[in-house]
């Protein structure tokens, strides 16, 4: 019977370190914003986080695919974002924090519409925005 508790404790436990470790934000630099315009492709509005995938026109007209991970659905609804807010198609300007890989993508911490109401996703009083001229 001590045995059987003993694996079973085990087992619980060990689950824990891989739950803890998907929460890192390792994976991007979150201290140097960067902005990037390019028209949305998909938006998924999904727990425990959302995802964008942008289109980006290139200077040399070539189009690449950037995938952004965001927040909990939790608190792209407290910056005033809802899962129609953003619809393939739309232009959108990103302020993110870029992935330590340099694949194109990172996290997203603010959009900006063809409206241009932006929605801020980052709570730190020390972060400063980073924007681009227009479309």
């Amino acid at each position: 019977m001590k045995f059987s508790t003993a694996i079973a404790l085990t087992l619980l436990c060990s689950g824990a370190v891989p739950a803890s470790a998907h929460h890192s934000l390792g994976n991007y630099i979150t201290t140097s914003p960067r902005a990037i315009a390019g028209i949305v492709k998909t938006f998924e509005w999904t727990n425990p986080h959302s995802r964008l995938v942008i289109a980006v026109i290139e200077a040399d007209g070539s189009v690449t695919e950037w995938n952004f991970e965001g927040a909990s659905l939790g608190r792209l609804a407290a910056a005033g974002l809802t899962k129609n807010s953003m619809a393939p198609g739309d232009k959108v300007v990103l302020t993110y924090g870029p992935r330590r890989d340099g694949k194109p993508g990172g996290l997203f911490v603010a959009v900006t519409n063809s409206n241009g109401k932006t929605f801020k996703l980052k709570r730190d009083p020390n972060y400063k925005d980073s924007t681009i001229d227009g479309f």
